[in-house]
């Protein structure tokens, strides 16, 4: 039961992501620099982060797409540890290029983001 609600706020946080990505890119490039600029704030995300990838990878052996859920649990912990445990300096470059970026790449990104918080939706409904 605990496992379902997770999966819920995991498809739900997914979903607000895709949705402010797709729709209003400036804005997700303003969290993104409040969270790489507040310590506190980037050590509870990316808690929730590995938090949400370790029960998609443990939770859903039953689901039919498990592949794709175990590798997103993992790219989710393995992107949440990298955040964690970069220096100042590093995440300074990291802001540099995604700043650059043009604003189709952040729709895509977030239609892509969209696709899977429906599709995990979906199948906790049918086989959670």
């Amino acid at each position: 039961m605990v496992a379902l609600a997770l999966f819920w706020m995991t498809s739900l946080s997914w979903g607000a992501m895709g949705i402010t990505m797709t729709v209003l890119p400036e804005v997700w490039l303003a969290f993104l620099n409040r969270l790489m600029n507040d310590a506190w704030r980037r050590f509870w995300v990316t808690q929730g982060m590995i938090l949400g990838g370790l029960v998609l990878a443990i939770g859903t052996t039953t689901f039919q797409g498990f592949w794709l859920w175990v590798a997103c649990g993992f790219i989710a912990v393995g992107k949440a540890c990298i955040l964690l445990g970069s220096s100042e300096a590093f995440r300074t470059r990291l802001m540099q290029i995604v700043r650059r970026w043009p604003y189709w790449v952040y729709r895509g990104c977030g239609l892509v983001t969209l696709v899977l918080a429906v599709l995990l939706a979906a199948d906790v409904m049918l086989h959670g």
